[in-house]
């Protein structure tokens, strides 16, 4: 039997600075008292600073070079900020700055090493060497199923780079044969790279991208290149296997939306061998109560009312029929704010309100949505300002109170 429950979070490898010894370095050893040794010192000092000027002149504009090794906290990277707004010139730059990070970064943890030098190597072409990482974290973790479809691009690449074999062919027949192999836990992890999840990592790109691009700087400290090959890994690398991989998998292994579908994060993912079942017959009477807004999560949908949405998804999931299921939305303080009406959403963040949908929804599945008054007015809102079809109460605590001696479950 299986059953969807609660999923797990979806894998991202971290992302650890760390200090980072410099690789360029040099010991003279000369005589201050001999003018002849200052003389060649001096000679052979310029010769090496004419090489690595010409060097960079050769390379272009868009090259990545060193151009800051005085100590390796201060190391920097020609990077220029052109690049942000290209993709073309994007995808040519980052196997060159991987190849400078993997140059600088150093870690103490070698599995935190190693799982960190996968993206670098799959960014600058080297999968031999992805390889190698990702053989060492099997052996450090005792599982052959680490990384799977990083080690079946890996192969597929290099099969098509020495045999001219079809990288898509080779893949898709490697990929399904070690999907197979997989636990049933592992397929389901694997699925959850979908639309919805490659959306979210485009989001961590873009978001590093505003970032390095408000700096307007043509250069990029250690810290901000890992920054970008990762999230920029992260991205690309799992849009590419969901395209090639999601037909192969079953739909069975997939997240489930059995109740409310506007939050692609409140998705339930299946479960072999569940021990413990509610028991059907029984009323779930669960109350809410939501209090905060984060303007700089005012893009996204507001976590709270996600959290409504995914508690009503896990209860339907989990075979209890949605006539037993009963829900109280209480929001007061600034969190009114993610209620308003797009018009006064727009007019206050300058983008439209994302819940608006997801409180319709709410709504048609039968969840009762109760504003505070008093919040109300301290916070100058009319009802006409919020979306339509909520409640209000003269203050959220006695709904709370009220609610919680009706057998309510407070979340």
């Amino acid at each position: 039997m299986s059953l969807v429950v609660d999923p797990p979070q979806l894998f991202r490898k971290g992302f650890v600075r760390s200090q980072v010894k410099c690789k360029f370095s040099r010991v003279f050893n000369f005589s201050y008292t001999k003018t002849t040794n200052m003389r060649k010192l001096f000679l052979a000092t310029s010769i090496f600073i004419g090489a690595v000027s010409t060097t960079g002149a050769q390379s272009g504009t868009n090259a990545i070079m060193p151009i800051n090794k005085d100590s390796a906290t201060d190391s920097k990277f020609h990077f220029p900020i052109a690049n942000y707004s290209d993709s073309t010139a994007m995808a040519q730059a980052m196997p060159r700055l991987s190849e400078h990070v993997l140059a600088n970064y150093r870690e103490a943890n070698k599995r935190t090493y190693f799982e960190n030098c996968i993206n670098y190597y799959i960014l600058s072409d080297n999968y031999t060497k992805a390889i190698e990482m990702v053989d060492s974290i099997r052996k450090i973790d005792d599982d052959k199923s680490y990384d799977v479809d990083v080690m079946t691009y890996a192969l597929a690449k290099i099969s098509e780079k020495e045999n001219q074999a079809s990288f898509e062919s080779k893949f898709k027949t490697d990929f399904l044969n070690a999907f197979n192999d997989l636990s049933f836990s592992k397929k389901v992890s694997l699925a959850l790279i979908d639309s919805s999840s490659i959306g979210s990592l485009y989001k961590d790109y873009k978001s590093v991208v505003e970032k390095l691009v408000m700096s307007n700087k043509d250069s990029l400290s250690l810290e901000d290149a890992r920054a970008l090959c990762d999230k920029y890994f992260m991205y690309s690398f799992n849009r590419k296997i969901m395209l090639l991989a999601s037909p192969l998998i079953d739909t069975k292994y997939r997240s489930t939306f059995p109740a409310i579908k506007a939050v692609s994060w409140a998705g339930v993912v299946p479960v072999e061998h569940v021990d413990e079942m509610p028991d059907p017959n029984m009323h779930y009477n669960m109350l809410f109560e939501i209090a905060w807004f984060d303007t700089a999560g005012k893009k996204e949908i507001h976590g709270g009312l996600g959290n409504v949405a995914r508690e009503l998804n896990l209860h339907e999931a989990n075979g209890i029929p949605r006539k037993n299921i009963g829900a109280v939305v209480v929001v007061h303080a600034d969190a009114l704010y993610s209620l308003l009406s797009n018009e006064k959403y727009k007019r206050k963040y300058g983008v439209d309100n994302p819940n608006i949908s997801l409180v319709k929804e709410l709504q048609s599945y039968g969840v009762k949505m109760i504003v505070c008054g008093q919040a109300m007015t301290y916070y100058r809102l009319e009802m006409q300002d919020l979306v339509p079809g909520l409640k209000q109460a003269l203050t959220a605590q006695t709904v709370l109170s009220s609610y919680r001696l009706k057998n309510y479950v407070r979340f």
